[in-house]
């Protein structure tokens, strides 16, 4: 079985790169696995930049601990469910270190050219408002919408990559919908 067939199981690659330091199995391993960690590190971030920032950490860490990894791998082991984790641990970490509930790219630019939130909002259409809105979410909730509904994740994906139960997240976009529902931005779009 060649490298290249992208046929072989996460722990066979893992143990070429481990033990012959294999970086076309190395590749590989980045190839299946970082789009999904990107997809998950922005829903959490909110910040394309900072998203593979963590996605980069992630493959970091499997670099440094591969010996480790595969000496302790077990039947049923998930090398994708290690790297989520390892992602969205950075990721939290990251968001404990901002503290500050960031601008939208929208916010800054027409703060910057001195024109009001109000004529901001009246030419934006309403799915960047929408968008606006799911940004300004809490992180958790924020990460289960934009999976959700960008991603189109089942809640039992949702629930691996945010390290949570399937009914967490349920509750996570019933609150967040919940949210959005009254949010006076989405609100003052809505026709009489």
């Amino acid at each position: 079985m060649s490298i290249s067939d992208g046929e072989s199981p996460d722990d066979i690659l893992l143990g070429r790169y481990s033990r012959q330091r294999d970086l076309a199995a190395f590749n590989v391993l980045i190839d299946r696995h970082q789009a999904d960690l990107l997809r998950t590190a922005h829903a959490l971030l909110g910040d394309g930049h900072a998203a593979q920032d963590a996605v980069q950490e992630g493959f970091l860490r499997l670099s440094r601990d591969a010996d480790q990894l595969v000496a302790k791998w077990r039947a049923g082991a998930s090398l994708g469910g290690w790297l989520c984790t390892v992602v969205r641990n950075w990721c939290i970490d990251h968001l404990r270190r901002r503290q500050v509930v960031p601008m939208t790219t929208l916010q800054a630019d027409h703060a910057d050219m001195g024109i009001s939130p109000a004529v901001a909002m009246a030419k934006a259409d309403s799915g960047q408002d929408l968008w606006r809105a799911v940004d300004a979410l809490p992180d958790l909730e924020r990460a289960a919408v934009v999976l959700r509904y960008r991603d189109g994740l089942s809640y039992q994906d949702i629930a691996e990559r945010l390290d949570k139960t399937a009914t967490h997240v349920g509750v996570l976009l019933h609150q967040a919908l919940g949210r959005l529902r009254t949010c006076d931005a989405l609100r003052a779009g809505e026709q009489p």
